[in-house]
């Protein structure tokens, strides 16, 4: 699976790619094989990587839009472990 993230507040272009389980990055240029171009802004991503922004959000928000497989997005984020946020800074 191959997404491209473009992030419209911070004029940057990033293309992730999730092969054999493994997630790549890559600040570069949309690739142009990908299955999906995702337009947001970053704190968007943050909300929707935390889980402060879920389906709802990501349907009616002018923060995102998606060309191409819709499918593949929301398959991505679903592979996202959330965050419980109750884990120990230090331990003794």
């Amino acid at each position: 699976m191959t997404l491209n993230f473009v992030f419209a507040d911070l004029g940057q272009t990033h293309v992730i790619q999730l092969e054999n389980a493994a997630l790549h990055h890559h600040r570069r240029d949309a690739d142009p094989a990908a299955t999906a171009t995702v337009r947001l802004t970053r704190d968007f991503l943050v909300r929707m990587s935390t889980g402060q922004a879920g389906l709802k959000e990501m349907v009616f928000s002018d923060e995102l839009a998606i060309d191409g497989s819709r499918l593949d997005v929301l398959s991505f984020f679903a592979l996202l472990d959330r965050p419980d946020g109750t884990f120990p800074i230090v331990t003794p």
